[in-house]
Parts: structure tokens; C-alpha cells; sequence
């Protein structure tokens, strides 16, 4: 083989290992999300769904001119939730809660939680990008930057 000759067969595994690994990079994005702040608000459970790879929750909330919205917020792998003591029985629809979350940087109601007080009092806090972990952090600084 000459040198600088492209291989078909190392072509072919590049172009799979790309093709494997890009949805992995893509998913656990979150641009999507402004990870710069994190709001609060005491909410009433209309909905969870434990699910992998990530649980999601519905959540009504007072908006601004006081009526309520109702608000989906993208959550934690249940592994997170399970590590921290929680299973799915522990999320009823009707409890209220306060909870936290990043909010969606299109602007709609919205976001990636980042942590929820049960009526229990027990607390979840997201490891990967509650507020103060160096993850989100680090992502709300390159938010910032780009935002300049």
C-alpha cells in the first residue's frame, strides 16, 4: 500500500466509531439549558416519569402573572435518584415541593432539574449540574463566555 493511500476497511471503522460515539456527545449536551441560573419554586406534581436514560417531571407552577403553568423539566438517570434514596413510589402526583432547575435558554417554560425538597422532607440535589457542583459550573462559564 502506498503511503497516504486511504484504507477502505480503517475508513469504514472510523466512520462507525464516529457514528457510534457523536448521539453519545450530542445526549449529554446541554446547551439547552442555561446553566448561569438556577431558579426556584414551590410546585405541585402533575407527573414523573422514572425512565432511562434520564426521568423527566411536570410540574405546575405560579408564573409571573400568577396563574399556573404547567412546566416539564428533563431530570437525572434513575440510577442518580436511586443512589440517593428515591424510588419511583416516592414521586405521587398532587405533592408539593419546592424545586430547582436550570431554566431552557428558548426561552419556553422549562429546564433540567436540579434538585426537589419532598412534603417528606427528603431532598434530591442532581450531582452532575445542581447548583455549586463544579460541572455546572464549568458549563455556566462557557455559557458566559459565549454569551459576551
Amino acid at each position: 500500500m502506498k503511503r497516504g493511500a486511504v484504507c477502505p476497511e480503517r475508513f469504514v471503522w472510523s466512520m462507525l466509531a464516529m457514528a457510534i460515539t457523536a448521539p453519545v456527545w450530542a445526549h449529554h449536551s446541554f446547551a439547552g439549558y442555561d446553566m448561569t441560573k438556577t431558579l426556584t419554586a414551590e410546585a405541585t406534581l402533575k407527573e414523573f416519569r422514572w425512565g432511562a436514560p434520564h426521568s423527566s417531571a411536570v410540574f405546575m407552577i405560579k408564573g409571573p402573572d400568577g396563574k399556573i403553568e404547567v412546566m416539564t423539566v428533563a431530570a437525572a438517570a434513575p440510577a442518580m435518584f436511586s443512589k440517593q434514596g428515591f424510588n419511583p413510589k416516592d414521586f405521587q402526583v398532587g405533592d408539593k415541593m419546592e424545586i430547582t432547575w436550570h431554566p431552557s435558554t428558548s426561552g419556553h417554560i422549562g429546564g433540567m432539574l436540579a434538585g426537589m425538597k419532598l412534603p417528606n422532607g427528603h431532598e434530591f440535589k442532581d450531582a452532575e449540574v445542581g447548583p455549586g457542583t463544579p460541572f455546572a459550573s464549568s458549563i455556566g462559564a462557557k455559557q458566559a463566555e459565549t454569551a459576551q
